[in-house]
């Protein structure tokens, strides 16, 4: 009887140890991995809502979790690519113009008028041109996951209707601090600042600048047809959002992994293209019959827009020489390619 019971003792310690190990593997297969996404857009603005319907999408088999942070809570754009980097940030979402340190030609996209229509951006964008910008961030630490439309920038300001690069002559514009565009505004005549995007609401208001230029997005959700009278429809600079990884994160995954994180993206790119295509027109028109914050809405027409295009054209000039005319012909030529 005593072998017997010590028998059943040892038989039960080995299925509870076995039971115990089964446990440990399986937790291990099945842990949820944490994404966590930053942005500097407040949570109505399209780029949140769209990253809304990643964590949709992603969440549905419940291998992930999406945690998203609007409204730069991980810093400006350049401290969030470093946060990435470092790891403490999965995903960021900066402007294309903000990767230019680890991708040169990406300064191209910013460029004043390259593109002919909207149609022809995202095709080369999408395109092998792109796509080659994308990799290129890879030797930095990044994961390039695509492009998220930001749109066609305009002008607005508290003083005159623009209609004519003249009547840029010596107001004060807040610019992206980006180079190039600073760049530009100061060619045209205009005393161009780079600044944060947080702070311009507080800078428009008290005086500091007499403009700044967006996209209509940005103009309707930032509120800043509140502290400006006129707002120019120039569609000067297209603009992009590129989403980046950490790789060593993407790496980690195996790929039916990194193929979820793929499709989940590509529907929320979607999903946001639908989103601007939608709603630009009825946020114009509401900025056009707001009373109570009166906004003068100016469209441009077709020579007043070739105005402000041959105007642009010695910024363009000066990025050819300055990033070398190979790269930057080649970029020319796969926008004219996307449009055949």
């Amino acid at each position: 009887m005593k072998n017997y019971l010590s028998s059943l003792f040892l038989l039960l310690v080995a299925f509870s140890l076995t039971a115990c190990g089964s446990e440990g593997s399986s937790s291990s297969a099945d842990e949820v991995k944490t994404i966590k996404v930053g942005h500097g857009a407040s949570e109505s603005y399209h780029m949140n809502r769209a990253w809304l319907k990643f964590e949709e999408v992603l969440e549905e088999e419940g291998d992930f979790e999406v945690e998203i942070y609007p409204s730069s809570q991980f810093g400006n754009d350049a401290e969030m690519i470093e946060n990435v980097k470092t790891g403490d940030l999965t995903i960021a979402t900066p402007p294309s113009s903000f990767l230019t340190d680890e991708a040169p030609s990406m300064a191209l996209i910013e460029l004043p008028y390259v593109f002919p229509t909207r149609e022809a951006a995202l095709s080369t964008l999408s395109g092998e041109w792109g796509q080659a910008q994308l990799t290129e961030l890879e030797d930095d630490g990044l994961y390039g996951m695509g492009y998220l439309e930001n749109g066609l920038r305009h002008i607005t300001n508290s003083k005159l209707p623009i209609r004519k690069p003249e009547d840029l002559n010596g107001l004060k514009l807040r610019t992206m601090e980006v180079p190039a565009h600073v760049y530009l505004w100061n060619d045209l005549g205009a005393t161009a600042e780079g600044a944060p995007f947080a702070e311009l609401y507080n800078n428009l208001s008290t005086g500091r600048f007499d403009g700044q230029e967006n996209p209509v997005a940005h103009i309707y959700s930032q509120k800043f047809y509140e502290v400006q009278s006129y707002l120019s429809l120039t569609g000067h600079v297209y603009t992009t959002y590129v989403p980046v990884m950490n790789i060593d994160f993407w790496n980690s995954l195996d790929e039916e992994e990194q193929q979820k994180i793929d499709s989940a993206y590509q529907a929320a790119q979607e999903y946001q293209l639908q989103l601007i295509a939608d709603e630009e027109s009825e946020q114009l028109k509401e900025i056009k019959n707001n009373t109570e914050f009166p906004t003068e809405v100016i469209e441009l027409n077709d020579s007043e827009k070739q105005a402000f295009i041959k105007a642009a054209q010695p910024t363009l000039d000066h990025y050819r020489d300055e990033l070398g005319s190979e790269e930057f012909d080649k970029f020319i030529e796969s926008i004219k390619n996307s449009t055949k």
